[in-house]
């Protein structure tokens, strides 16, 4: 009787959201970045290790017209004498003809500081005949400036393998300055007010990547991108002012992030999106022996969101400080075409997130005279700080969490308007056009909240958050326990009862159905032609929350979810959930149709 209460129940929330998705006509949201089909490595590399110039195979050197003059500028003597050595040695002028005359594995090229634009990146006669669109790898190799200022390719496109096997493999590309931006890698945009190119930096099937001490900075898409790569480091640089991401590494595996500082990118400042899935039979929640990517000592900041992972998993997210975004971090099962799902294994430790309540939507989305809509990207303002978020995020969010096994212990949180910490359930198989009651509670399952210091600062000033936890009360195995606060406060949450602990997790699958219908309207969002959706308060700032909040005996909690109506409810919520499937169905088609129409016209 239980188990068909439960299949039953099940069916009806898949209803209720698909009511909601059809009737209010709202669209499944896209991918969070266009990319060729891709998969995991092997998973057989190491992570790298930083050479010397001694122990490099073979030493290339670039440099600008004016490096001399800024060489001496930089502080110490003996990084300037370095640097006058280099500079003797220096063969080439752009970053990319320095990869393109690599002959040997284990190569070192060092970077002199200087501003590369990489003139001859941005029209070659290869690229003529490209017309946008996805990017697949022969390309890439033959062709990589289509999409790239900068590309390394390891991989020979004719053997069925992603493993790197040429020259490019194991490449160390390295700065020189003082510090990251002493080596700037600049997009910018094109006379007619377009971007340059999409990616600053491309390393695709490139096992053994090493980038350090350098700067990338207004590109469509990405600053730095690895891809299909096993073994990377990407260490002291800085990913600043654009469209997407400051970093992006997709579908790759033994990789280190550290020391970054990522700032005023439209998506997030670090995306370890689709992480090779190392976990995936891994029952348990808690410390990982093994991880794909690990992201350390950064500072996430002033981003829509400062980290976040479609299908992030297995990554390693600690000692960070991640302030001053809408959104602070992110691990999700939401967007489509992304390996690896449902999320899985991320493991959040000893992270400081406070203060994420930047208001990009009201700053500069919404309205008819906002700078994000803007025709040209030359005309909004990238350069001078305006982020255009590229999807709708509760702003004064700590860290949100969509996917399973999660384990988020000992971290600072604090001043976060709407919410410390946000755990839901979404519906994925929905959203790829399943309707298998059986297939849509693959997350958010078996997520753990320990030990986390809540709405204090470091100095012990209280700045609490919205309220610690948010919780759709969906899914088995969720807890929380040992979670701290400042002396007389108590940690406060929207769920009915007391927070399942870890002895006694959660038993229940369905979420509550009214908290989950609510977050719906949001996902409408859409920087051009719905920039403020109806009933969706995410994109406004929240109040800030007084002192006094969290005190003890003032915990403001949800109503459960019953009553003597409710039976009859959820019925009559059945037969309406149908019709939604119905419509939505319809309107797919017509919407197919009239694409075919348009084309056929066209």
């Amino acid at each position: 009787m239980r188990t068909v209460l439960r299949s039953a129940l099940r069916l009806l929330l898949v209803l209720v959201v698909a009511v909601v998705i059809g009737l209010s006509g709202i669209s499944t949201p896209a991918t969070a970045h266009e990319e060729r089909e891709s998969v995991f490595p092997a998973g057989d590399g190491k992570v790298p290790e930083k050479r010397s110039l001694k122990q490099a195979a073979d030493v290339l050197v670039v440099c600008k017209a004016d490096s001399r003059k800024r060489i001496r500028k930089l502080p110490g003597k003996r990084l300037r004498a370095f640097n006058m050595r280099l500079l003797t040695r220096c063969e080439y002028r752009d970053i990319q003809a320095a990869v393109d005359a690599v002959r040997r594995q284990r190569t070192n090229i060092y970077v002199l500081p200087g501003v590369y634009r990489e003139q001859p990146s941005w029209d070659p006669p290869c690229a003529e005949d490209y017309d946008g669109g996805i990017v697949e790898y022969d390309l890439i190799v033959s062709c990589g400036e289509v999409v790239n200022l900068v590309t390394i390719a390891g991989d020979d496109p004719d053997d069925p393998d992603i493993k790197c096997d040429n020259q490019l493999c194991h490449l160390q590309m390295l700065g020189t300055g003082a510090k990251p931006s002493d080596v700037t890698l600049k997009g910018g945009f094109r006379e007619d007010g377009d971007w340059v190119k999409h990616n600053g930096i491309k390393a695709d099937r490139a096992d053994g990547f090493y980038l350090a001490n350098m700067k990338a900075t207004l590109f469509r898409e990405n600053a730095f991108y690895v891809h299909e790569t096993d073994g990377y480091v990407l260490d002291r640089f800085e990913g600043s002012y654009n469209q997407l991401y400051g970093v992006l590494t997709f579908t790759s595996d033994h990789g280190v992030i550290s020391n970054c500082n990522t700032h005023h990118n439209g998506d997030s400042g670090v995306y370890p999106g689709s992480a090779a899935d190392v976990n995936t039979q891994n029952t348990n929640t808690g410390p990982l022996t093994r991880w794909a990517v690990e992201v350390k000592r950064c500072r996430m900041h002033h981003n829509a969101l400062g980290f976040s992972g479609t299908a992030g998993n297995s990554v390693y997210v600690h000692h960070n400080k991640i302030h001053d975004n809408g959104l602070g971090f992110i691990v999700e099962s939401i967007l489509g075409g992304h390996p690896g799902m449902p999320q899985d294994h991320g493991w959040f430790e000893n992270n400081k997130i406070y203060s994420n309540n930047t208001n990009y939507y009201e700053q500069y989305v919404q309205g008819d005279d906002a700078a994000c809509q803007e025709e040209l990207p030359a005309d909004i303002g990238f350069e001078k700080g305006v982020v255009c978020p590229a999807f709708g995020f509760p702003v004064g969010t700590g860290g949100m969490i969509i996917g399973n096994h999660n384990f988020v212990s000992s971290n600072h949180v604090w001043d976060n308007w709407r919410q410390g910490f946000m755990l839901f359930w979404v519906p994925p198989a929905l959203m790829r056009d399943d309707y298998d009651p059986t297939h849509q509670q693959d997350n958010s399952n078996f997520n753990a909240f320990t030990k986390n210091e809540l709405g204090y600062s470091p100095k012990g000033e209280v700045l609490p958050n919205g309220i610690d936890f948010f919780w759709d009360e969906a899914g088995q195995g969720n807890c929380w326990q040992d979670n701290l606060t400042a002396p007389g406060k108590e940690v406060t949450h929207n769920y009915a009862l007391d927070l399942p602990d870890c002895g006694n997790p959660s038993q229940w699958p369905i979420g509550n159905l009214v908290k989950t219908t609510e977050l719906i309207p949001c996902a409408t969002y859409d920087r051009f032609s719905n920039p403020d959706p109806p009933a969706c308060d995410w994109l406004d700032t929240p109040e800030q929350p007084s002192t006094d909040a969290g005190a003890a005996g003032t915990q403001v909690r949800s109503a459960p979810l019953d009553g003597p109506g409710a039976p009859a409810a959820l019925v009559a919520v059945t037969l309406v959930g149908v019709l939604g499937i119905r419509v939505a169905g319809v309107r797919r088609r017509q919407r197919r149709l009239d694409g075919a129409d348009a084309a056929d016209a066209a």
